[in-house]
């Protein structure tokens, strides 16, 4: 079972203003969730090449590279400290950006990485999103992404969209987990096509559960149901943007991981639209495990 039990938060920084954002992120959640922070450059010889990589640290010969970086780091390692009072660790390695990030998260055994989904100029775009999509399709632990759009106002509602299978309330103890944590309310809500609406008490019952869950654990709650949706990704933003969620809990998609695709359709239209931060959670395999009606009664989903 997932649970949010932050120790080590590790924030890949490529000193673009998205990185920056995802520190302010970072930083906050270990402050409240007394974990470390591990702030890690990956010096990337694509883009030094052209000397793009780095928009505010300028580089005059590569030999002075490192010593840019270094000085950087611990420049916001610094700040960082004097603002939420929190132990910071910097790292510099060379690489694949979204391998070595993940490598690194497994090394240290971090319990969140935190990170922009784009970074860089504009140009580069497609490449970063390709980078966030790699670390989180292989991260051995739930992942924060965010876009520029995602300015730092803290955790106060926290989305769980939910549907009928196993892999979909694997995230609820996590998300409660979370919630307590940071005083937030939990809105979970269930998105069901014209083509679903036999399950609807089926889900008003799976909400049920998941807010006796909450208020055992003192989470304030709500639960709504939702049909006739047409686009769950784009019913799930909409949800978030009317009720002033200001963080959405999704599951990875497996089955699209087993593919060989990066994310399910759902999980990465969340991630490229949404303007608050996303936490995607790899699900586990529970085959062979007894389901309940919280755990499941059907394999698949990504919500």
């Amino acid at each position: 079972m997932n649970n949010f039990n932050p120790s080590k938060i590790l924030i890949p920084v490529d000193f673009s203003s998205t990185s920056l954002l995802a520190i302010e992120h970072g930083a906050f959640t270990a402050q409240l969730g007394k974990a470390d922070v591990y702030l890690l450059h990956v010096i990337n010889s694509q883009f030094q090449a052209v000397n793009m990589f780095l928009p505010m640290v300028k580089i005059e010969t590569p030999a002075n590279f490192e010593k840019e970086v270094d000085s950087k780091l611990n420049q916001l390692a610094s700040d960082i400290t004097k603002k939420y009072g929190v132990k910071v660790n910097t790292i510099i390695k060379s690489g694949s950006p979204s391998h070595i990030v993940n490598e690194t998260a497994k090394e240290i055994g971090a319990s969140l990485i935190v990170m922009g989904t784009h970074g860089y100029s504009p140009l580069e775009e497609l490449v970063i999103g390709s980078i966030a999509l790699r670390v989180l399709t292989k991260s051995p632990c739930p992942t924060m992404v965010m876009s520029s759009k995602a300015t730092h106002k803290g955790y106060s509602k926290i989305l769980i969209p939910i549907d009928s299978s196993v892999n979909s309330r694997q995230k609820v103890n996590y998300a409660i987990d979370f919630a307590k944590c940071f005083s937030a309310q939990l809105q979970a809500v269930a998105l069901l096509g014209s083509n679903e609406i036999e399950l609807i008490e089926e889900m008003h019952l799976i909400l049920k559960q998941i807010g006796d869950l909450a208020t055992a654990s003192g989470v304030s709650y709500t639960g709504e149901v939702i049909k006739d949706v047409k686009n769950r990704a784009n019913s799930t933003i909409e949800f978030a943007e009317k009720n002033g969620s200001d963080l959405v809990i999704i599951m990875t998609d497996q089955d699209a991981e087993l593919s060989g695709l990066f994310l399910g359709a759902y999980a990465q239209q969340i991630i490229h639209i949404n303007k608050v931060p996303t936490i995607a959670i790899k699900p586990k395999d529970l085959s062979g495990g007894n389901a309940s009606i919280l755990g499941g009664t059907s394999g698949g989903g990504s919500y």
